[in-house]
């Protein structure tokens, strides 16, 4: 998934700017370039990018690292990049010295991957499950799926390294993220995704301890959003969308329409990266029959990052609710940004009750792509929040009210426990 996020907020749709809530979570495809940019433009991106973040970071502390000697530190070893890849790479690196989920740097080809909404991949996931990395998910209809690739198997070898070797040499590649949680899922999208139809060679061992060998051809495909309305067998109604983005947001808000009379409501927000931010809290809305507050804004220096913008973010009135019935939420590692904050209003508020794993921790915010020399893209937290309560998602994330952790048994049978234990709950609580 590619995670585009937009924010603005509720009162000022007229402002100009938009606020982006972004999850830096996927590594799209290795770069490709015609042209290689000479050493002087090189020198000039590189000035660009760490002055930048230098001038515009929301944190003047910039979470207790030295700004001044990574830039010495990467400035040391710019004249040894052999090529427009590994120059994009070491900014991406020195951006991520910052173990800020949101703050990186794309390449001409990233961007252009990030617009069009598509990426290089295998058609499967990896989770560690149990200490093991474990393949998570397989795509319907990919070529993964039909060389019998299964949910369950465990990763050996990843292009004949052992993957504990790989996981290394990744996590080297894309640095500390925002969260333990962000940063092996950052981990497990390097070692997966690459140059479109280059060959990704898995050695995995099955659930009765047979180890085979699979090649499977990366290719592109679109990172489409998703929503997915029904009501379960138990009259109990099922919501999950892949991202808070506005082109969903009249077919969500029908969707709580025609369960408004449902006796609850499974709000899954397992695997989304968060989105417009402006939608999530019309969304969050939808839940309250009065206001509240959902965050403040923290900055640098203390004011509103655009003149605009209040400190305060609030959701909810009369007119906007639409589901006043029992809500659960289910969230896991890669619940993020605007899907963590609108989880928190509600759990904060106890609105819901979460079911599931830690969420991700990566809840910052920038005011926009900035354009870089070249055809890149750089992305920096502008401003980060403060709960109503008092803390600090970034890097802390959602502790679920009921923590039901992944188990290698039920990802081999496809069994979701989250949502069934979260089922039987509200259907207990309905008697």
């Amino acid at each position: 998934m590619i995670f585009r996020q937009k924010l603005m907020p509720i009162k000022f749709l007229t402002v100009q700017k938009r606020i982006v809530f972004l999850f830096a979570l996927f590594i799209f495809s290795a770069n490709s370039f015609s042209a290689q940019i000479s050493a002087v433009e090189r020198t000039d991106i590189f000035e660009q990018v760490w002055t930048t973040i230098n001038e515009k970071y929301y944190d003047a502390s910039f979470n207790g690292v030295d700004w001044q000697a990574v830039k010495k530190k990467y400035s040391a070893r710019l004249g040894n990049v052999s090529g427009d890849k590994d120059f994009y790479v070491l900014l991406d690196q020195m951006a991520g010295e910052l173990h800020d989920s949101h703050t990186r740097v794309y390449s001409p080809l990233q961007r252009d991957e990030r617009k069009n909404r598509k990426r290089a991949g295998s058609g499967i996931t990896i989770k560690e499950i149990e200490g093991v990395p474990v393949i998570s998910s397989v795509a319907p209809d990919s070529e993964a799926a039909r060389l019998g690739i299964k949910a369950g198997m465990i990763v050996r070898t990843v292009n004949n390294q052992p993957i504990k070797q790989a996981i290394a040499e990744a996590l080297s590649a894309v640095g500390v993220s925002s969260s333990e949680r962000a940063t092996r899922a950052r981990v497990f999208s390097k070692i997966l995704t690459g140059e479109s139809e280059t060959i990704l060679n898995l050695e995995l061992t099955d659930a009765d301890g047979k180890t085979s060998k699979f090649a499977l051809t990366r290719r592109a495909f679109s990172a489409k959003l998703q929503v997915t309305a029904q009501v379960l067998a138990s009259g109990i109604a099922y919501l999950k969308f892949s991202g808070f983005d506005e082109s969903l947001e009249k077919q969500i808000e029908q969707s709580l329409k025609d369960f408004k009379d449902a006796p609850a409501l499974i709000l899954d927000l397992r695997g989304n990266g968060g989105g417009d931010g402006e939608f999530g809290l019309r969304f969050a809305g939808h839940f309250f029959n009065d206001k509240i507050t959902v965050a403040k804004i923290v900055t640098r220096s203390g004011k509103p990052p655009i003149p605009e913008m209040p400190m305060l973010l609030e959701a909810g009135t009369k007119e906007a609710q639409i589901f006043s019935r029992p809500l659960v939420i289910l969230v896991n590692e890669g619940t993020a940004s605007t899907s963590e904050l609108v989880t928190n209003a509600l759990q904060e508020q106890k609105r819901a009750v979460v079911f599931g794993t830690n969420s991700c921790g990566c809840v910052l915010a920038f005011l926009d792509y900035k354009p870089l020399k070249g055809g890149g893209d750089l992305t920096l937290s502008e401003f980060g929040f403060i709960t109503p309560k008092g803390k600090k998602l970034e890097g802390e994330g959602i502790v679920p009210d009921k923590i039901i952790p992944l188990n290698l048994k039920d990802v081999r049978a496809g069994r979701d426990a989250t949502l069934r234990e979260a089922e039987q709950f509200l259907r207990n609580s309905l008697k």
